[in-house]
């Protein structure tokens, strides 16, 4: 894809006068109850409209990703010395490699994020372990439909996950929701997909990790589990039993296997795996260790744990001060830490935009946007639905 890409995207408005009651129709519909990101607000009047072969090529392209993904894990899962090289602690490096289990018994979920470039298509990242923005991949774009009549939405991402989960689960079984009970994003994350399979007699159970009691490696009173709470967090939560997750005989979305390809520093072994993996070499920005870059202009740092933009030192982005932070954190533990390549984001109509695209068990998913008028796309952004260009028009 060449420079034509700012033709393939456009930026639409919501009407000044149906604001106000979108705006609600996203609180009370779409679960979206966390307004604000300090003083921005996370609820967008913009929508992104695409054309059919755009979405044929985020979605192809994002499948191929997954089993390319896929493919990594299976190699990593038999060599612990590669995920120290991740950046995975010894302890949970060794529970991985020696726990049991069978993917087609678990719910697999992956998204990736895409950025309009100069150079065209890039990826930043996949979020290959507990990825968010579900409900604003389903709902959003069933709320911005009636304002943009040539549009719909493309996929439905919390149908496909309530089927995968009617596959895996028990009949009429509870499942348990595991998050950081803290926050009220994330419980506002799981409850959408929650309210999604009570309609299917499953009924809810929202806990922390340490709630949840295992007998031979088997959750008690919890047909399946859903959980938005980073594998790597598991091994120091107080009171969670972290190795009964890694050997659960209990299906998950997602196994904890997925930690295997959670690190940004997967760049680094990929030549240790002997695999082809054209897809990801195309779209992900050179990945290199720090100690290999000798001037860092044009690069940046990513810690290989991140979420949602955090500890990235993009040039205009971040303050002096982050900045400074960054680089310190960076230098004091480099195997946490990689450079990457920085492409110059495109912006589209003055706003900076990721999208990110979801992929279950191999298939397309669904897609949400996230804008913001700077380059590095955060917990700042604002959520924004994506619709495609109906075919017969």
């Amino acid at each position: 894809m060449t420079n034509d890409i700012k033709m393939k995207i456009q930026i639409g408005t919501i009407p000044e006068n149906e604001y106000y009651n979108y705006r609600l129709d996203v609180i009370f519909d779409s679960y979206k109850w966390d307004l604000q990101a300090n003083d921005q607000s996370t609820i967008s009047d913009k929508v992104v409209l695409l054309n059919q072969e755009t979405i044929n090529f985020l979605a192809k392209s994002a499948v191929a990703l997954y089993n390319e993904t896929m493919a990594m894990e299976e190699v990593i899962k038999k060599r612990p010395d590669l995920m120290l090289k991740m950046g995975i602690s010894p302890t949970m490096a060794d529970a991985l490699f020696n726990c049991q289990y069978n993917q087609k018994e678990h719910l697999r979920l992956m998204r990736f994020d895409y950025h309009p470039t100069k150079a065209g298509w890039k990826i930043s990242e996949v979020n290959s372990d507990v990825p968010a923005g579900y409900p604003e991949a389903s709902i959003l774009p069933q709320l911005a439909e009636k304002y943009f009549p040539k549009y719909q939405k493309s996929v439905d991402t919390g149908k496909m996950l309530v089927d995968g989960f009617l596959r895996i689960a028990p009949a009429n079984s509870h499942i348990a929701y595991l998050h950081d009970t803290q926050t009220v994003e994330d419980y506002q994350i799981l409850h959408f997909i929650g309210d999604m399979l009570k309609k299917h007699g499953h009924e809810p159970i929202y806990m922390s990790p340490a709630d949840l009691k295992w007998e031979d490696n088997e959750a008690i009173n919890a047909g399946a589990i859903m959980r938005y709470y980073p594998v790597e967090w598991l091994e120091y939560e107080e009171g969670a039993d972290w190795l009964s997750f890694i050997n659960t005989k209990t299906p998950s979305c997602n196994h904890p296997t997925a930690l295997l390809t959670q690190s940004k520093r997967l760049p680094l072994i990929w030549d240790e795996l002997k695999l082809d993996l054209p897809f990801w070499k195309q779209l992900l920005p050179e990945t290199k260790c720090l100690n290999d870059v000798k001037n860092d202009n044009g690069w940046i740092l990513k810690p290989a744990f991140g979420r949602v933009g955090e500890g990235i030192n993009i040039p205009k982005a971040v303050s002096k001060v982050e900045d400074s932070l960054i680089r310190q954190a960076a230098k004091d533990h480099p195997n946490q830490w990689v450079m990457q390549k920085m492409f110059e984001s495109l912006p589209i109509e003055g706003l900076h935009l990721s999208l990110g695209v979801f992929v279950i068990d191999g298939k397309f998913a669904g897609l949400y946007g996230r804008t913001s008028k700077l380059p590095r796309i955060d917990s700042e952004a604002s959520e924004v639905p994506v619709l495609v260009k109906k075919e017969s028009l």
